[in-house]
């Protein structure tokens, strides 16, 4: 996957249109929209800011497996914040969710 069909998918993820993500990183809509049509590579400084605008940083942007979907990707991050007592707790309510007793 290249670099703006990354971005575009980021950015319908979190629900913002290519107007909104060019108003939070201060240029036009059609600046933002060369990168997700892959006419043009940010470079590092404004793939920063558009990552920063999208709640995510370049490491985490170039390390996700394409093959995750972005809110899981989001969990991901999450769940490495929790304590271990969280852990255990969230362990507890997916395997009830996966399987229910009856």
């Amino acid at each position: 996957m290249q670099i703006g069909d990354k971005l575009r998918s980021l950015r319908k993820s979190r629900g913002l249109t290519t107007s909104e993500l060019a108003d939070k990183v201060s240029v036009s809509q059609s600046y933002i929209s060369r990168f997700e049509n892959n006419r043009a590579v940010p470079d590092v400084d404004m793939l920063a800011r558009i990552l920063e605008a999208l709640g995510t940083s370049i490491a985490s942007f170039f390390a996700n497996d394409d093959s995750l979907p972005p809110e899981l990707d989001e969990l991901l991050k999450t769940a490495k914040k929790l304590t271990p007592s969280q852990i255990k707790a969230v362990q507890h309510l997916l395997d009830e969710m996966v399987h229910p007793q009856s």
